[in-house]
């Protein structure tokens, strides 16, 4: 059995109610869908959407948890100053935006960032989820404060040859004898740019040799050497440059001025 349920965020204690229901005057704005996929034995699974051109807003102060409810944005997600979580994948469509302006998103699952996050003072937690214990990050993104947490040794992997910046703070957590492993996604080396006056804050971290944190590495560069030809080549042109300046510092014998050499005087 399917449905399609519209979800109430004022009210979330009523998402597994089938009709339809009219939603308060307070969240006119707001058009987050649920989408229920059930099955007769299997978990209920659940992905929550806001539509193209609708908007969500968390309340300053506020905070709303999907739980194991996967989120994809596609309109607007208005953080503020309050808290939206997910244990699950975090997506933004090419469409969406999401204004984290001073508050905390947690995420338990994969960040995808393919439209716009605008990361003001707030705050990004990956974290463990319901999604196994990998976290992937996708898409070029600049967080004001992330974390990498987690007490389960998850794998966080940086996308390679995408840009990824922190402006003020970025924490590496573990636990003991749970090390969070921080990995590339491919051959490449991913890189995690600071930006100046940014600092790291790391504890149970293993970070992989192809992982850059902070400013990439430029590549060292050796000393030019020539080859033997090369060595006697420069050799002949210095020896030219050397019997042009000599013949052109020999001083030539005085000339009248109809052009006849003029006999050197005797002592």
């Amino acid at each position: 059995m399917r449905g399609v349920v519209i979800a109430d965020p004022q009210k979330t204690k009523n998402k597994k109610q089938k009709a339809k229901r009219p939603m308060p005057s307070p969240c006119r704005k707001i058009l987050a869908v649920a989408i229920l996929s059930l099955g007769l034995v299997a978990p209920v699974w659940a992905q929550f959407v806001v539509p193209a051109g609708s908007a969500f807003d968390v309340p300053a102060g506020g905070a709303f948890d999907t739980a194991c409810t996967s989120v994809d944005v596609a309109g607007s997600l208005n953080v503020h100053s309050g808290t939206f979580s997910t244990s699950s994948n975090f997506t933004i469509a090419t469409t969406g935006t999401v204004d984290d302006t001073a508050g905390t998103l947690k995420v338990g699952g994969d960040f995808s960032v393919n439209g716009t996050f605008s990361a003001g003072t707030g705050t990004v937690i990956l974290t463990d989820g319901c999604t196994g214990n990998t976290t992937t990050l996708h898409g070029p993104v600049v967080f004001h404060n992330l974390t990498l947490s987690s007490s389960t040794g998850r794998t966080f992997v940086i996308p390679a040859g995408t840009q990824v910046t922190v402006l003020n703070t970025l924490t590496l957590q573990g636990q003991p004898g749970q090390d969070i492993q921080v990995v590339s996604s491919g051959g490449g080396t991913a890189v995690i740019s600071l930006a100046p006056g940014a600092t790291v804050q790391r504890n149970h971290a293993a970070v992989a040799g192809n992982v850059q944190v902070g400013a990439a590495v430029p590549a060292a560069h050796g000393i030019p050497t020539l080859s033997g030809f090369g060595l006697i080549l420069l050799s002949l042109l210095l020896g030219l440059v050397a019997l042009a300046y000599s013949r052109r510092s020999t001083p030539l014998p005085a000339k009248n001025k109809f052009n006849v050499d003029l006999p050197k005087s005797q002592p």
